[in-house]
């Protein structure tokens, strides 16, 4: 009997120092080591403005999509998108911004389920005016598991070339993301 106490206590200690099974484990909802498309709707508000002529703004409704990845292995996503116009007015004085392209870094804050975000990066007003510039935004996503999720943000963004151009977006989208080989 006495024998037996130790070696009970003993294997005991052993299934406790066992890890847990598959079960345990929580899901995660970062997006580390994985890629995806995402497609968003989105309405700005665009001011142009070119020299010797007056300044000219309107609301420009849209689609955003395009491709992201994860390049730090912590779950962030480098974005590459391109935005077009959903109407196309007859504009002879070549004012309104139809279509543009970006590439943003998007930092995420949290990896659970609903997470807050940053995005930093460039954008590029392609047609009417060809423009380049920084843009940054914030956002707020809620992701269904690790292979997606949807999310809304603002963002503000600002270019200079043929024109200077500022744009505020608003907007909201989903993205379907994959495991990286």
């Amino acid at each position: 009997m006495r024998r037996t106490r130790p070696l009970a206590a003993l294997l005991a200690l052993a299934l406790a120092a066992l890890p847990a099974g598959a079960a345990a484990l929580e899901p995660r909802f970062d997006h580390r080591d994985t890629h995806g498309v995402f497609a968003e709707v989105l309405l700005a508000y665009d001011t142009v403005a070119r020299s010797g002529e007056p300044t000219a703004s309107a609301w420009r409704p849209g689609l955003h999509a395009g491709w992201g990845f994860d390049v730090t292995g912590e779950g962030d996503d480098l974005l590459f998108g391109a935005a077009l116009a959903l109407h196309w007015p007859d504009d002879p004085e070549r004012t309104q911004v139809l279509v543009a392209l970006d590439v943003r870094y998007r930092g995420y804050f949290g990896t659970e389920e609903l997470k807050t975000f940053f995005d930093v990066g460039v954008w590029a007003p392609v047609y009417e005016r060809l423009a380049l510039g920084p843009l940054v935004g914030i956002g707020a996503a809620w992701d269904f598991g690790r292979g997606g999720g949807v999310y809304a943000s603002a963002a503000f963004a600002t270019a200079f070339g043929e024109a200077r151009v500022a744009s505020l977006v608003l907007s909201a989208g989903a993205q379907l993301r994959f495991d990286l080989p």
